[in-house]
């Protein structure tokens, strides 16, 4: 049903926009997910589940970001602004975190919606149309 999941990491060979700037992009974007998400979730058991939707987030939308950074440079360097920021902001970021409950869970919910939607759009746009004669 949601062929948008099927590869994570796509192809680096030929003219794919992934080959530039590819996993430079896509791996700080993974990380930075995973932590703001880890930070935000983890201190409430209740909430650890929702971890896995900012992983999958930072891979599949990551991915998507990375190959659009290919066409627009600009976005390489504000991926890795997001990185850094993210990562000299950890502590202020694990305070949030623990000090608050239904801050992240919506925050992790809105991600999952946005993370379903594009999938959705994805899955539907690559779909073959079905005309009848």
């Amino acid at each position: 049903m949601f062929s948008y999941f099927r590869s994570p990491f796509p192809s680096r060979e030929g003219f794919s926009a992934y080959r530039m700037p590819g996993t430079a992009v896509h791996g700080p974007l993974i990380l930075t997910s995973a932590l703001a998400g880890c930070f935000l979730c983890w201190p409430h058991p209740a909430l650890r589940p929702l971890l896995l939707v900012w992983i999958l987030a930072g891979v599949y939308i990551g991915r998507d970001i990375t190959i659009r950074c290919h066409y627009n440079p600009l976005l390489t360097l504000l991926s890795w602004a997001a990185f850094a920021l993210v990562l000299f902001k950890l502590a202020p970021l694990a305070s949030f975190g623990r000090s608050h409950f239904m801050a992240p869970a919506i925050l992790s919910a809105a991600l999952g919606a946005i993370l379903f939607l594009v999938a959705c759009t994805m899955t539907w746009s690559q779909a073959p149309s079905r005309t009848s004669d």
